[in-house]
């Protein structure tokens, strides 16, 4: 019996001291926009849009940033990581794999606006845009301010306007549609 209040006596202990830690790893999260922005002109180059089919460009990408985020010592053997930290591959790769690269060439990003509620604003209408779109940065003062727009595929820029969108200003999600 003595043993088992210890293992749980332990075990609680270990989920105490683990949670804070825990919650101060993440506070710590690479900032991955500013990471893809860095990566973009050596993905671009290594893998262009319409240079393959779109599993190809996908598969390029994928290995574009697994180099850009290999570590390895350097000449004093200090452990040394590339430019894009390997928490964000995933949010990259994802970025290629909903865009028009590889696709025909009528595939075009189509900005749809959604709407999104404002969030922290305390005195909506008043002028101040004291509040933020929710899952946005956007800043907002009432629900009307927080038309976002919503980065889809169609296969043809009529499609896309049937549906009240706009084409894309490029071919990946990440840019087509910012303002």
């Amino acid at each position: 019996m003595s043993k088992l209040f210890a293992v749980a006596a332990a075990a609680a202990l270990a989920f105490t001291l683990s949670t804070p830690l825990a919650a101060l790893a993440r506070a710590g999260k690479p900032d991955c926009d500013a990471a893809a922005a860095t990566a973009k002109a050596e993905i671009d180059a290594a893998c262009p849009c319409d240079g393959a089919a779109h599993p190809e460009h996908v598969r390029c990408v994928t290995k574009k940033l697994k180099e850009l985020s290999a570590c390895k010592p350097d000449a004093s053997g200090q452990r040394v990581c590339g430019s894009v930290p390997r928490m964000c591959i995933g949010k990259i790769r994802k970025v290629a794999s909903r865009s028009a690269c590889g696709k025909a060439a009528e595939t075009v990003t189509c900005c749809v606006a959604r709407q999104r509620d404002c969030v922290g604003d305390t005195k909506p209408g008043d002028g101040h845009q004291d509040g933020t779109c929710s899952g946005t940065k956007r800043k907002c003062d009432r629900v009307a301010d927080c038309m976002v727009p919503k980065c889809e595929l169609a296969a043809t820029a009529a499609r896309c306007t049937a549906v009240g969108g706009t084409v894309g200003k490029s071919r990946d999600c990440a840019t087509a549609c910012s303002e």
